[in-house]
């Protein structure tokens, strides 16, 4: 891990691997679980994969409080790093904010991989897009987010304080950023089009929070996309199967 200064923020960032540049934004929970998926990626790619300000240990200023203040602080980094033609790869949040960047700036990035995705209201009003993970019971929600829960949930007892208290800030964070209105921009559907970038959406096949259905939506709905299913997976197919989504990427 190393820090990384911008715009006044210092991001908690890993390093690792050599080759084309890969930025990886994490989701909003499990963020060490990615742990293995990295490490594969590192095999092929220089891979940078920052806490979001809020998240881990990375602070997060007062004035600091929407998608799009994340979005344009990694177009600086892109920048500030002088990375070009770069693979941007975001999973669940982090391809809510992967979308924010690239609908904003395509000039860095060469390519899109997006991972179970939120960010995008397709349904009307009365209709749930993303399932409600602070309404649900907490066994339905891991039930929804891991096709084998037992695998990959980390056991909370055994973690130390520092790493305890990671985990409870990346879930205070992703509740200020994606409470209201809830884990979605109600302008990026429109904006879509604005992405040029040859795209991959890989989606779990048994994803209970944004079905792949979703998932297909989005593709659609980006002009130069594909669309590809990860078996025995749900939310965090990278997670659960980093071996398929990195040979996928």
């Amino acid at each position: 891990m190393e820090r990384i200064e911008v715009a006044g923020i210092s991001l908690e960032t890993e390093v690792a691997g050599s080759g084309p540049p890969l930025l990886f934004l994490h989701g909003g929970d499990y963020v060490a679980q990615n742990r293995s998926f990295l490490d594969r990626l590192a095999t092929r790619f220089r891979v940078v994969a920052p806490r979001h300000p809020g998240f881990g240990t990375t602070p997060r200023p007062s004035w600091f409080r929407s998608v799009n203040d994340i979005a344009y602080l990694y177009l600086d980094l892109l920048a500030q790093l002088d990375l070009d033609d770069v693979l941007l790869a975001g999973s669940s949040f982090g391809g809510w904010i992967a979308l924010e960047m690239a609908v904003r700036s395509e000039a860095r990035i060469g390519r899109l991989v997006l991972i179970d995705a939120l960010g995008v209201k397709f349904g009307g009003r009365e209709e749930r897009d993303i399932a409600d993970i602070y309404a649900l019971p907490a066994d339905e929600v891991l039930r929804r987010t891991f096709a084998d829960p037992a695998r990959s949930v980390p056991d909370y007892a055994a973690l130390d304080d520092a790493a305890a208290l990671a985990i409870a800030r990346d879930r205070e964070a992703t509740a200020l950023y994606g409470w209201k209105p809830y884990m979605h921009d109600p302008a990026l559907v429109h904006w879509l089009h604005r992405i040029t970038r040859p795209a991959l959406v890989l989606w779990g096949e048994q994803d209970g929070i944004v079905a792949p259905s979703y998932g297909e939506r989005l593709a659609a709905a980006l002009p130069n996309t594909s669309f590809e299913t990860i078996a025995a997976a749900a939310h965090y197919p990278q997670i659960e199967q980093p071996d398929a989504v990195a040979a996928a990427i």
